[in-house]
């Protein structure tokens, strides 16, 4: 049995080993206790490099190793492998925090730095990997927590003379996947889309789902609140991902290319008599609910593809662009205008809103309804047959302009 040298034994070693019977709060970060005192320099010192081996391998004097002399003999990926084995970064599977968890709600994801962060979005527990062997062990103290380290090493990185990189992600050129996870409509959402008059059912039909959380390449990156909704749009085989409530720079994810036509697929294969080409699946949504057919490009930067356009020529008698009425749409509405011989209008001046959802959030719904029927007459006569109360006769809807 190995005797610990008398030179170990002082008030300098007391105070460090009285010290780790403190409790460590599972967030506190690690390398910031190491730069408060727990330093390399705290090992017992010895004569050979045989007795610091023995020293790091004993799991009776684990306390006198510091935490930043076993993490470099450790990475966080073997730390979560340790327990639960060998796993894909960013790819979701069922809590081990949670043993009842039947859906799978937890990824361990790469950080801007290299670290492997993890996130339980059953319980909106996240943290680095230390936090990670807290929470799954129970640890207490910092002596429990430097002793599982040590076992971590001895089983991971047996030799230890190694220093662990930190974890590095292979990245794809391709285009980003994107996954998501849906739930029923909420009251919130519900609320949301009632502003532009637009039903659960007309969401359903274009396939706008409300959703958990979604997912790139596998890793989360975005989860609903109810301050911040968000919503799928499903268009093909891909998907456009909508959060209203965020900032410019998170409102939108996509993987539309140009020929992910929004609103494409609601179409009648036959054609009829005037399709409006507009920018965003919320306003064909809104034109949907008062009677017209529409479709938007993927992205406002985008217009429909060439051959994707001659072949809606051959179907709708007229088409026409119905963009924003701002610098950038009015812009882009006369260039296509111009380019592709098509008529184009705006939402009028007087609704003070730069698009039909706007206008009908602003204005009411059969105010905007109105104006739009009256100014597309020119093209059909038959648009939007409505009762005297103003309500679209619902019962010819599906075959207007046909």
């Amino acid at each position: 049995m190995y005797v610990l040298p008398r030179s170990s034994v002082g008030p300098r070693n007391v105070h460090y080993m009285a010290s780790n019977k403190k409790s460590y709060d599972g967030a506190h970060d690690y390398k910031q206790e190491l730069k408060s005192g727990y330093r390399h320099s705290e090992r017992f010192e010895t004569d050979t490099c045989h007795t610091k081996l023995k020293l790091m391998y004993s799991t009776k004097t684990a306390i006198t190793m510091s935490l930043r002399d076993l993490l470099e003999k450790v990475s966080d990926y073997d730390i979560y492998a340790y327990y639960l084995g060998s796993f894909k970064p960013g790819k979701l599977m069922n809590s081990p925090l949670r043993p009842d968890d039947k859906i799978p709600s937890f990824a361990i994801f790469p950080s801007k730095t290299g670290d492997l962060l993890f996130k339980d979005h059953g319980t909106g527990e996240s943290g680095n990997a230390i936090k990670f062997m807290k929470l799954y062990k129970g640890i207490q103290t910092r002596e429990e927590l430097e002793r599982e380290l040590l076992r971590i090493v001895r089983k991971m990185n047996p030799m230890s003379g190694e220093v662990k990189p930190k974890y590095v992600k292979t990245v794809d050129s391709g285009l980003t996947d994107i996954g998501i996870v849906r739930q029923p409509f909420t009251e919130v959402d519900k609320a949301y889309w009632k502003q532009f008059h637009i039903s659960i059912d007309t969401l359903r039909y274009f396939n706008v789902f409300s959703i958990k959380y979604f997912l790139c390449n596998s890793i989360v990156r975005g989860v609903y609140k109810e301050d911040n909704p968000m919503y799928a749009y499903k268009v093909f085989d891909k998907f456009k991902i909508y959060r209203p409530l965020a900032s410019k720079y998170t409102k939108w994810r996509t993987n539309l290319t140009v020929r992910h036509v929004q609103g494409l697929e609601q179409l009648n294969p036959d054609g009829g008599n005037l399709l409006i080409i507009t920018k965003s699946l919320k306003d064909v949504m809104c034109l949907y609910e008062m009677g017209f057919n529409a479709i938007s490009s993927s992205s406002e930067t985008t217009f429909i593809p060439d051959d994707t356009l001659q072949s809606l020529r051959s179907k709708w008698k007229h088409i026409i662009i119905l963009y924003d009425r701002d610098v950038a749409g009015m812009k882009n509405a006369r260039q296509y205008s111009k380019q592709y011989k098509l008529d184009a209008i705006f939402v009028h001046k007087k609704f003070k809103a730069k698009d039909v959802s706007d206008a009908v959030k602003a204005n009411g719904f059969f105010a905007v309804k109105d104006w739009l029927t009256k100014t597309v007459e020119r093209y059909d006569s038959k648009c939007n047959r409505s009762f005297p109360d103003g309500n679209i006769d619902w019962s010819s809807r599906k075959s207007l302009y046909s």
